[in-house]
């Protein structure tokens, strides 16, 4: 068994359990969750990769969520972009990550000369990438009895930022944001699962310098999350591991330190655990309770979190 040692000195540090006590008597739906990373194995992307390998050989997760900035610093022209194999195919080369990568749009995937639409493409080309669309839904069984919502949201169009500088945002004005909001609605609203993670690559909640609080989405978002008992709301942006609970049912997780250079954090009324370091979020969660820990480009466990439904 892998050892991941307790690393403190940070904001908050929490949660002392190995590996190996996690959900021993009960059927566990393993994720790893990465953003922020496609530096061409650059910085600490190749580090963080190895230790998602090395988690993944001892926990067998069924997929890896990224949280969006996929490729840097202006996403993918094409599918035969050569940042393909330089940030993505070369980078995660681990047998116990042949797992399906699913993704999101960040802003760094829109911007410039960045083609989006590439990134959809490409699920047809690999069958690890999937993107089946800009914003999309699936449920995912955590055992015979008990499935898990998964909502993946495109963020950017919500921007304001974006929004006043389209120019520099590849075909952000094509994007219908009354209709993604009202189809998240309408998701939410027949959903029956028990447990809800929604994933976007903007932060409702941050104290990272680096991308603070978005405020457009907490009043866009936020009442959807709260009136649907969404648990987990998942994103990157700011290049930092942060988890918040400003209240309500929801708790918010930024996993940004997947690869590219690091931000910077500072303290906050709502941060439970903010650090700026490489690393990435390992997610288990059985019929009743939810386990989040954030693991370092050195393999060390940083800070735990559990809940229940």
């Amino acid at each position: 068994m892998i050892g991941y040692a307790l690393v403190c000195g940070v904001i908050a540090c929490r949660g002392t359990e190995t590996l190996n006590s996690t959900n021993s008597n009960q059927t566990a739906l393993n994720l790893l969750v990465i953003g922020d990373w496609g530096v061409q194995g650059q910085l600490h992307q190749q580090a963080v990769a190895d230790q998602m390998e090395q988690y993944a050989r001892v926990t067998h997760p069924q997929f890896i969520i990224s949280t969006g900035d996929n490729f840097y610093p202006y996403g993918v022209t094409s599918v035969n972009d050569s940042l393909w194999k330089q940030s993505f195919e070369r980078v995660y080369t681990g047998p116990d990550l042949q797992i399906p990568f699913k993704a999101i749009l960040g802003n760094h995937d829109y911007e410039q000369t960045a083609n989006p639409a590439a990134q959809l493409a490409y699920s047809k080309r690999s069958p690890r990438w999937q993107m089946p669309s800009r914003y999309y839904t699936e449920v995912v069984a955590v055992d015979n009895k008990t499935n898990l919502r998964l909502i993946y949201l495109d963020t950017n169009p919500f921007i304001k930022e974006y929004q006043q500088n389209q120019a520099a945002y590849s075909d952000l004005a094509k994007q219908d944001t009354q209709r993604q909001l009202t189809w998240l609605d309408s998701t939410l609203s027949h959903s029956p699962e028990p447990w809800k993670i929604v994933i976007g690559h903007h932060p409702l909640y941050s104290v990272g310098l680096d991308h603070g609080d978005q405020p457009e989405l907490q009043t866009l978002l936020l009442p959807m999350l709260t009136k649907y008992g969404v648990q987990l709301y998942l994103c990157g942006h700011t290049h930092t591991l942060q988890h918040l609970s400003p209240g309500g049912p929801t708790d918010f997780v930024i996993s940004g330190g997947g690869g590219a250079p690091l931000g910077s954090v500072t303290t906050g009324s709502s941060a439970r655990f903010a650090t700026a370091q490489g690393g990435f979020a390992a997610l288990s969660i059985t019929a009743d309770s939810l386990n989040l820990r954030f693991i370092n480009s050195s393999g060390s466990q940083l800070y735990q979190l559990k809940r229940g439904r």
